[in-house]
């Protein structure tokens, strides 16, 4: 039974391996760095200002899930490079951090409720009137007396939220909600609304991007468009959840709202077709909010927080070859050579209305550059960061967008190889500038 075991969840690594265009952090290569530690960059006296909560991207963990001991995240352990937990380094040097767990695949919307939950040690409440559209539980996880800070966050002191790739798309909703609300789920259960809905809170600092698919990555219409690709994902997950087996990846699936894994206190999920052809029909999942169309859409229901300072960091691992196309470089990590492939082959075409040409052509390995900068529903407003320092304003509001880290590849935020100084240079960097007074 043993056996079976390792041999099923090796054949099913390979196909999330193939379909998410991600896969177990022991394949990747580890990167020589001498001094994991060095630093030039030195945190700020006002660094400690707020706490910070990373969110990771599609196909992420935090310390729910069985991989985070062996290799966190951010900062990848042993097996990703760094050798070290950036998470640890800053609480250690007084700068609060904490890395929640949420869905890997799940929508921006489920994760954000997840996110919510944790911090304000409550159950998970995904809304009336979305579970219902999507044909979902409406409640998940419990997590009272267990809030990532300690105590429940009361909505008052701020928090930054970072968000790398798809945790992007998850902090920037969790800050639309949490000022403006959402009325559909104000009108399904009134006095009952969890407060993540009824917006009214000014309690984001600031709002971190890093290689964030704000408008999408053609990569995800190319293998979702497909219906096939959703139903046949559903099945995959419902299988390994009816065999307890929804843990053999670094994270946990959590799509026990879908029925597919097993819920709270369960051992096991139960086969169900229905439940397989719900999820595949609800659309309420990572790989459609990646699309183009499902990123404008996306977008089309974030607000920009008036209070909130927003920040995106951006990546680009590609130089133009055969052909003509952006080709992904050498730095590019193994795991995203095949959505490099498949990016290059897109240039050219329309997709979802956008001519795939220019920036839309460059990425880092899966994001396009042109969808990492800012979203395009906020392109009037976004101005370059550094011209905006040198004027000496920044402003809530709007999106401030970095110099693009040219060299650089999409899971180079979670150290698996050195920057252009070190790992802890730029995430002290930005620390300094989320928090500046």
């Amino acid at each position: 039974m043993i056996k079976l075991k390792k041999f099923l969840a090796l054949f099913l690594s390979c196909i999330m391996v193939f379909t998410l265009f991600t896969g177990t952090v022991s394949a990747l290569p580890v990167a020589d760095i001498s001094d994991p530690l060095a630093h030039t960059v030195e945190l700020s006296d006002d660094a400690d200002k707020y706490p910070f909560i990373f969110v990771h991207g599609m196909g992420g963990w935090g310390p729910a899930d069985p991989f985070y001991a062996q290799s966190p995240y951010w900062g990848g352990g042993l097996a990703m490079g760094t050798g070290i937990d950036l998470i640890q380094i800053l609480n250690e040097n007084g700068v609060e951090a904490y890395a929640p767990s949420v869905g890997p695949l799940s929508s921006a919307w489920d994760r954000a409720c997840e996110l919510y939950a944790q911090l304000t040690g409550t159950v998970v409440d995904y809304g009336e009137a979305h579970s219902a559209a999507h044909n979902h539980d409406r409640f998940g996880k419990d997590f009272t007396g267990k809030a990532i800070m300690g105590e429940p966050w009361n909505f008052e002191d701020k928090i930054n939220l970072v968000g790398h790739s798809f945790g992007g798309e998850t902090v920037r909703l969790f800050a639309s909600l949490m000022a403006f609300g959402n009325a559909d789920e104000v009108a399904a259960t009134g006095d009952e609304t969890s407060e993540l809905f009824t917006g009214g809170h000014s309690s984001v600092h600031s709002c971190i991007t890093l290689s964030n698919p704000h408008n999408g990555s053609q990569v995800a219409n190319i293998l979702v468009d497909p219906q096939i690709t959703m139903f046949a994902l559903g099945f995959v997950f419902n299988v390994m959840g009816a065999l307890g087996m929804d843990d053999v990846m670094p994270f946990i699936l959590n799509l026990g709202h879908f029925g597919l894994t097993p819920k709270e206190g369960e051992d096991k999920a139960k086969f169900d077709l229905k439940k397989i052809c719900d999820f595949f029909k609800a659309k309420d999942n990572c790989g459609y909010d990646m699309t183009l169309a499902g990123a404008a859409a996306l977008n089309a229901t974030i607000k920009l927080d008036p209070n909130a300072y927003y920040y995106s960091y951006s990546t680009c691992a590609t130089e133009e070859g055969i052909f003509g196309r952006q080709w992904a470089t050498d730095t590019v990590n193994p795991i995203f050579k095949i959505s490099s492939i498949l990016l290059a082959l897109t240039q050219g075409m329309t997709i979802d209305g956008i001519k795939i040409e220019g920036d839309w052509a460059k990425n880092d390995g899966i994001v396009p550059l042109a969808s990492s900068l800012y979203p395009l529903c906020d392109a009037d407003t976004a101005l370059d960061y550094e011209d905006s320092l040198a004027s000496g304003r920044i402003e809530t509001g709007r999106w401030y967008y970095m110099d693009t880290m040219v060299g650089t590849d999409h899971f180079d935020f979670c150290g698996t190889q050195d920057y252009p100084t070190t790992f802890l240079d730029f995430y002290y960097g930005m620390v300094n500038t989320a928090n500046r007074r």
